[in-house]
C-alpha cells in the first residue's frame, strides 16, 4: 500500500467524479512535468511514420517531451523516418526482454523511459497537435487520475509529408470527412451513458483502451506495470488493477485523433473475446459474467477475508467454516496466527499450551482457500474487496454476498455491520473496498483515521447484523459451536438415480437453515405453496 501523502494535501476525488479538479487550460499554461510517449511497434513502419508525423508538431514543450518507440523484433527494424518529434529513439525489445508481445514492449519502454507521465500510444494514431497537452495536463493537478483520448477510425491514409503540413495548418481534425469514419462505439457509450464516468461505477475501467491514454509513472509503478505474460486484452486487465489503485478515469475529447484502419476487435471479435475470456476471468473478478461457473478458484478471489485466529479451536473453526460455507465462492480466506509458536518438541500433546492453535494449524493447513499467514495484510490489492471478520463472527450463507451487493449498489468504500451491542470498531465486521483502500492512501492525512480517510472518497453504509443474519459466536453455547452441515441441499431428478444435471439447490447456512431447506423440498413437490415459500427465500437472498 502506498505511504500517506505528507506534502500539499491533495483534492480528494469523490468516486469517479473528477469536476473537483480544474486543470489548466489548454494553451494558457506553463507545463512543468516530462512525459514520455511510449509506442510498441512490431512490423508497423509505414503506419509509425505518420504518427510520428504528427507528433512531430505537440503544442507540448519539445524539451519535456521523448518518444519512445519499443521495437518488438520487428523484421525488418523499425527504422527512425525523417519526420519525428526532436527528441526521438528506438529500444529494441530483445535487448531488455525474453518476452513478446505488447504488453510486454510497453513495459520494456516504460522502464526505459524517463518521464514522470506516461502515455501510451498505438503505432496506427494521428494525433491532434494537442492531443498530448490535452490529456497531461490533468496529471499536473492530480495523481490519481488515467485519460483516455478520443479516436475515430478510418480506412484511408495520407503521407506523413501531409500529415506533417496539416499539423502545422492546424487543419489535421479535416484531414478525412468526419461522416467516413467511425467512432469507438462501445467505449464511447460507456462514457456518454455515465455523464463521462462521472456516474460510472467499479466498472468504468471498461472503457479503459491502450490505443491512447496516460497516467503518472508513480501510478503504473504502483500497480506492478501491465501485466507481460498476456499477449491480448492487457488493456483491460491493466485498466481493472487501475481501478483496484484507486483511479479515476477521465475522458478527454480535446485529445482527438485518426485511427489507422479498424481495431483487431472490429475485425475478429468473436475470436479474441473466446481467447480473451479465459486469461481475463483468472486475474479479474470483475465483471462478473467472466466467472458464470462457481465453486471455482482463480489467481485473483472476488473477496479476501481476513480472520485472526484467536480463542478456542471450535471459535475460530465454526468462523472460518462459516465463510466457507458462503454462496459467494469466489473468496480467500488470510487467517492470521503465530504459527511460528508451532515447534514439534517432544510435550504432553494435551497439554500444550499451543493445543487450540495447533488444532486450527491442523485443519486448514491443506485448505486451498486458506492462507495461514503471521500478519494481517495493508491491503488486499488487486482483489477488490476485504472483509474483516472478528473471529466471533459468524456469517450465513448469503451474507457476504449481500454485503458485497450493497457495497456496489451504493458505491460506497465501506460497509460496516451495525451488532446489536455495541462493539469496538476492531471486533466490527467490515467490507472494504481496495480501490477506495489505495486511493485514500495518496491522501490521508497522519492524524486521519483509516475510515474517515476512506469516507471521503467513496463513502459508507451501516448495515443491521440482524438484517444479513451475522450472529455472536461468543454468546452461543461451547455445544454449539460445530461445523455447518453441507451448504446444498438437492432433491434427485431421475428417479432414485443421483443426478447433478437440473438438480434444485438452494442455500443453506446452518442445521436450522437445513431444517428450512428440507421443509422447502417437501413443501415443492406440493405445489403452488411452495412457489411462495421460493419466492421469499429468493427475495431474502437479494
Amino acid at each position: 500500500m502506498p505511504t500517506p501523502n505528507d506534502a500539499a494535501e491533495p483534492v480528494r476525488i469523490f468516486r469517479n467524479d473528477w469536476s473537483v479538479l480544474e486543470p489548466p487550460e489548454i494553451g494558457a499554461w506553463s507545463p512543468t512535468k516530462t512525459v514520455s510517449v511510449v509506442i510498441p511497434a512490431y512490423n508497423c513502419q509505414e503506419s509509425l511514420n505518420l504518427t510520428l508525423a504528427a507528433l512531430a508538431h505537440q503544442t507540448y514543450p519539445e524539451e519535456l517531451l521523448e518518444v519512445v518507440i519499443a521495437d518488438d523484433t520487428s523484421d525488418p527494424p523499425i527504422e527512425l523516418p525523417k519526420i519525428r518529434p526532436a527528441n526521438t529513439r528506438i529500444v529494441r525489445v530483445a535487448d531488455h526482454s525474453a518476452g513478446w508481445g505488447r504488453a510486454n514492449a510497453l513495459h520494456v519502454g516504460a522502464t526505459n523511459s524517463t518521464g514522470e507521465i506516461l502515455h501510451w500510444l498505438d503505432a496506427d494514431m494521428v494525433v491532434f497537435p494537442a492531443h498530448v497537452e490535452a490529456q497531461v495536463r490533468w496529471h499536473h493537478v492530480s495523481d490519481d487520475v488515467v485519460t483516455l483520448g478520443y479516436k475515430r477510425f478510418v480506412t484511408s491514409w495520407a503521407t506523413p509529408e501531409e500529415v506533417a503540413e496539416r499539423c502545422a495548418a492546424g487543419t489535421i481534425d479535416t484531414l478525412f470527412a468526419f461522416e467516413d469514419t467511425e467512432p469507438h462505439d462501445y467505449v464511447e457509450k460507456i462514457i456518454d451513458d455515465t455523464d463521462q464516468l462521472r456516474a460510472g461505477d467499479h466498472l468504468n475501467f471498461r472503457a479503459h483502451v491502450g490505443a491512447t491514454a496516460a497516467l503518472t509513472r508513480r501510478l503504473y509503478e504502483e500497480t506492478g506495470g501491465l501485466d507481460t505474460s498476456l499477449r491480448l486484452g492487457e488493456d483491460t486487465e491493466f485498466g481493472y488493477r487501475l481501478t483496484q489503485a484507486g483511479a479515476a478515469f477521465v475522458p478527454e475529447p480535446k485529445a482527438g485523433s485518426w485511427h489507422m484502419g479498424p481495431t483487431n476487435m472490429m475485425q475478429r471479435g468473436e475470436a479474441l473475446r473466446r481467447y480473451n475470456w479465459p486469461f481475463l476471468a483468472d486475474l479479474m473478478p470483475q465483471p462478473r459474467w467472466l466467472r458464470s461457473v462457481g465453486n471455482r478458484s482463480w489467481q485473483v478471489p472476488l473477496v479476501t477475508a481476513v480472520v485472526r485466529a484467536e480463542g478456542s479451536f471450535e471459535l475460530v473453526k465454526t468462523c472460518v467454516d462459516l465463510l466457507l460455507m458462503s454462496d459467494l465462492t469466489d473468496m480467500r480466506i488470510f487467517l492470521v496466527g503465530d504459527w511460528a509458536s508451532l515447534d514439534n518438541g517432544r510435550m504432553s500433546v494435551l497439554k500444550d499450551p499451543n493445543l487450540d492453535l495447533r488444532l486450527v494449524e491442523a485443519t486448514y493447513r491443506h485448505e486451498p482457500r486458506v492462507a495461514l499467514v503471521a500478519s494481517a495484510p495493508e491491503d488486499v490489492f488487486p482483489s477488490p474487496y476485504r472483509i474483516n471478520v472478528p473471529v466471533s463472527a459468524g456469517v450465513d450463507a448469503n451474507t457476504v454476498r449481500r454485503l458485497v451487493n450493497i457495497a456496489n449498489r451504493w458505491q460506497v468504500g465501506l460497509v460496516r455491520v451495525l451488532a446489536p451491542k455495541e462493539n469496538a470498531p476492531e471486533q466490527t465486521l467490515a467490507l472494504w473496498r481496495t480501490s477506495a483502500l489505495r486511493r485514500a492512501a495518496r491522501a490521508k492525512r497522519p492524524d486521519e483515521s483509516w475510515e474517515k480517510a476512506v469516507v471521503s472518497v467513496a463513502g459508507e453504509r451501516w448495515v443491521s447484523a440482524r438484517d444479513f443474519a451475522v450472529a455472536n459466536l461468543a454468546e452461543w453455547p461451547a455445544e454449539e459451536l460445530v461445523s455447518p452441515l453441507p451448504r446444498l441441499v438437492a432433491r434427485p431428478t431421475l428417479g432414485n438415480k443421483v443426478s447433478f444435471l437440473g438438480v434444485d439447490t438452494i442455500p443453506v447456512g446452518g442445521a436450522r437453515s437445513l431444517a428450512l431447506a428440507t421443509r422447502f423440498v417437501a413443501m415443492r413437490v406440493a405445489g403452488a405453496a411452495s412457489r411462495t415459500l421460493r419466492t421469499r427465500l429468493v427475495r431474502r437472498g437479494e
